[in-house]
């Protein structure tokens, strides 16, 4: 059976322009960075935010990324900026998800952490990540999961490639759909898609020049997700 193309996601938007540029190639999604409490250059404030948002072209979904302290400091975020999706960075447990899936329509994507360097069995550490994604899938509280490397030098954003063999086991025990990140770029995305089949993938620094969007290299990332030659 033929692989299904997946979706891509673009995110650190900052720009009307950066988010037309995106569409314009192709793209399913695109990622807005805001209220974060960490240094990136990426993240903007929730007004710039919300104008971003609402400027998102008809059939490409707008994903607010954000790390609330709790499910009140989101749903205040949402219901001001009114994205389609929430990525959620931050660690809430199930009963503030629950409260943030009660209060809201958006669909919610939770981003878990794939160390860049494993220590032991890999079955073993892909069976713990599994046992975490589905404490959350379980009650139908999350509608994907955002698979994104984590080192010492920290998490999101980092550039940096983890283990896909993890990430194609999460993809075949996850009950939801998985997008991939994690140091994707032109050069790599490819046998990216075809070693995980994840349900989309996501880059943000690997589309960048001097910390810019590069339109070309948005372009050969997006034709790269999708295999066109």
């Amino acid at each position: 059976m033929k692989q299904a193309q997946p979706r891509v996601k673009i995110c650190g938007m900052k720009s009307h322009a950066e988010i037309e540029t995106a569409a314009s190639f192709g793209a399913d999604a695109v990622g807005i960075i805001t209220e974060v409490p960490v240094k990136t250059r990426r993240k903007v404030d929730l007004q710039t935010a919300a104008a971003l948002i609402s400027k998102v072209p008809l059939f490409v979904k707008s994903v607010m990324v954000i790390m609330p302290e709790n499910a009140e400091h989101a749903t205040e975020m949402i219901e001001f900026a009114q994205p389609d999706v929430i990525q959620l960075h931050s660690y809430l447990n199930t009963r503030e998800i629950e409260k943030i899936r009660d209060n809201t329509d958006v669909q919610i994507i939770k981003t878990f952490q794939i160390p860049v360097k494993i220590a032991g069995p890999v079955d073993q550490a892909t069976d713990k990540i599994v046992e975490k994604i589905n404490s959350f899938t379980q009650n139908c509280l999350i509608d994907g999961v955002l698979l994104d490397s984590h080192s010492s030098a920290g998490s999101g954003g980092t550039g940096r490639v983890h283990r896909w063999d993890i990430s194609q086991k999460i993809v075949q025990k996850s009950e939801v759909p998985v997008i991939l990140a994690g140091g994707l770029d032109p050069s790599n995305i490819s046998e990216a898609v075809r070693c995980v089949a994840p349900y989309g993938v996501d880059t943000a620094s690997g589309i960048e020049t001097n910390g810019e969007k590069d339109r070309e290299k948005i372009e050969l990332f997006i034709r790269g997700a999708r295999c066109i030659e």
